[in-house]
Formats: C-alpha cells, structure tokens, sequence
C-alpha cells in the first residue's frame, strides 16, 4: 500500500462512520484561516498554466500539479524549513487538505527533498507575468479600488556572503587548484608548480586580521589575481595537452568562464577603472550589487523589483538583476 494518495481519487471509497473524524477535520479546514488562503488560489489552473506534469523522474508523483503549487504556497506561509515542512505535513491534516493528499499515518513521507524538487521544476517553468495575469483575473471581482495604485520599488536579497575582492579571488583560486588537482590525480602527472600554499597561508593571515590596511589588501589582491592567471593557464594547457583522456561537464565550462570574466573585471578594478556587470560571486553570477542609499545597507544583493499594490494585493511590476530606475516604470 502507498504511503502518500491524492484525497481526490481516495476520498470516494472512504467507509465513512458515525463519527467521521476525517469529514470533521474537513469541515474545520474551510472554516480556517488556511482554509481561506485554500479557496483564494486557483491551485488547478495555475498548475496547468504551469505545465507541471503528474510524473517526477519516470515515476507517478506524490503530489498533482495542484498539490506541487500548493505545497509552496504552504512553504511560504508557515516559512518552516524542507525538512519541517515534511514533517508537518505528515501530522498535520489540514496541511494534507491544503496541499491535497492523505498521508498513511503508520507509513510517513520521510523524503523531504521532495519539496526542493518541486520548487526547482516551478521555479525552470514560471513565467511570472502570467502567473500574475491568471491571479489578477481571479482575484478581480473581489477588487474594490482598481483605480488606486501605489508603487514602489524592493530588493529581494539574496543568501550571500559579504562581497570582496579577496574573497572573491580566492573562492576562484581554491576552485581552480582543486580542479587542477583533480584532472592530475587520475591521470598520474606531475602537479604543475604554483604559489597555492603560500597564497593561502597569506590568505589565512589576512582573513585573522581585526584591522586590514588598505596597503595590505592591495598587495593580497595583486598576488590572488596572478594566481588566477597563472592556475587558468596551467588549467588550459592540461586540458589541451590530454583532451582525449578528460571528459568535462557544462557546468565545469560555465564556471570556468565565469572565472575567467571575474580575473578581467578584478584587473579593471585594480587598475581603478569602472567594470560594468561586476560579479560577486562565482556560484549565482547573475547577483549584482544594488545601490539603495538605505542608511543601514547602502549595497544589497539581489533581484531589484518594481512592485505595485491594487487594494492591498502586490503585484511584480518589473524584476531584475541589474540595477534600473524605478522613476521611468511609473508610465
């Protein structure tokens, strides 16, 4: 027997009794706050309009496109973890209502990377303007003042480590040596001859430091960025020199230009002169810093964001990475 069904191909063959715990359960969901979230969002047409599929990896999926957009609507709103979400999930009935499943109670859910699963399937077929579009239509007849706007533009920060040049190019230089290393080891050749040891005991120190003078973060930076060149070369002439034997991956080429973008942009800087697109970081490279002249963070990371409001609802206007005005999205 399965330990997770959908309650919509279940809930027909259920005996019910005198006293029908279940039927009780479902009664007070609707009456819930949750349950008022529930019939708010039009679960079954934004799964269609998102194209997700019944099948997860060749397999019949625990939950219907309607349950997958409903799972993250619940994610959002008890903002509990993967893991405690499952959790959740498993004891909770009126999350099982919500998200539309009945879970066996002796046989738990206990694969809470489900939930990032389902997040990165919506997150590769959202399309959030007719996402938006298909809510706005919804939720129009319950609209009052849809001649009433108000407008204001957010970052939406993302989880990121304080941005500098040091840490920068050493986060390169650690992942250059470590492929390097790696593509060597295999092949049983002589690892080429490089500063990595010394940069990183000099990285090691100055990361100790309470107190960094400018002069100190110059010389580190000047050494990091011949490391970078030096390791991109030794890393291109070994690929070169036994490319029958090696087998890459995308992502090793995507990572690799991304490097080889920063090394340009961090000689730029080096030199003083202004780099337009600078990258902060080597694994979400799409990140730029966004200039709010707030008094607590004058930078943030992360997707700038136009929102406007209709009757207290907030709609994306306009998202992006790179910095814009919000002044000129108003027309």
């Amino acid at each position: 027997m399965r330990k997770i069904q959908k309650i919509s191909s279940l809930q027909p063959t259920i005996a019910f009794t005198e006293y029908d715990i279940f039927h009780q359960y479902s009664q007070s969901f609707y009456r819930s706050e949750l349950g008022g979230i529930y019939k708010s969002f039009p679960f079954e047409q934004l799964g269609k309009e998102l194209g997700l599929k019944n099948k997860s990896r060749g397999r019949k999926s625990y939950f219907s496109p309607a349950g997958k957009v409903a799972l993250m609507v619940l994610k959002a709103y008890t903002s509990l973890s993967d893991r405690n979400l499952i959790g959740q999930l498993n004891a909770n009935l009126h999350y099982q209502l919500f998200c539309g499943v009945r879970i066996h109670p002796l046989r738990p859910l206990d694969n809470f990377k489900i939930v990032s699963e389902i997040r990165c399937e919506i997150g590769r077929k959202l399309d959030i303007h007719k996402a938006q579009q298909l809510l706005a239509r919804h939720w129009k007849p319950y609209l009052q003042n849809t001649g009433v706007l108000m407008s204001d533009a957010t970052c939406y920060e993302s989880s990121l480590r304080f941005p500098t040049s040091v840490k920068l190019l050493w986060e390169c230089v650690d992942w250059l040596h470590g492929q390097l290393k790696g593509i060597i080891k295999p092949l049983r050749l002589r690892m080429p001859r490089n500063k990595y040891d010394k940069q990183r005991s000099r990285y090691r120190t100055y990361s100790r430091k309470r107190r960094r003078s400018s002069k100190d973060t110059r010389v580190l930076v000047r050494s990091l960025l011949h490391l970078v060149d030096k390791l991109i070369g030794q890393l291109q002439d070994t690929i070169r020199i036994n490319s029958q034997h090696i087998q890459l991956s995308a992502s090793f080429y995507k990572r690799f230009s991304v490097i080889q973008k920063i090394l340009l942009q961090q000689t730029l800087r080096f030199e003083g002169k202004e780099v337009k697109g600078l990258i902060v970081s080597i694994d979400k490279e799409y990140i730029r810093p966004i200039v709010r002249g707030k008094e607590s963070k004058r930078v943030e990371f992360g997707a700038k964001v136009n929102s406007i409001q209709v009757d207290g609802i907030n709609f994306i206007e306009h998202l992006n990475f790179e910095a814009f005005h919000e002044g000129i999205r108003l027309p």
